[in-house]
């Protein structure tokens, strides 16, 4: 693995709230870690785009499928 490299950021308070709020709901033990996953899924979805593939959201109780639009 990389050498760490801390970095300081300034964030909106409500940017953090939703920070604070995604911590808690996914049960991660610090905003960090909410970070790191929201790197991980962004890369996924890029690779995904860069690949041709479409991203398709699917409602579970309707069946209702929605694709999702990414602009660069």
């Amino acid at each position: 693995m990389a050498k760490a490299k801390k970095i300081n950021i300034t964030l909106s308070e409500k940017a953090v709230k939703e920070l604070e709020e995604l911590k808690k709901e996914l049960d991660l033990p610090s905003i960090a870690e909410v970070i790191r996953s929201s790197i991980s899924i962004n890369k996924f979805l890029q690779v995904e785009k860069e690949r041709g593939n479409d991203i398709v959201l699917r409602n579970r109780k309707t069946k209702g499928e929605r694709t999702i639009i990414f602009h660069k």
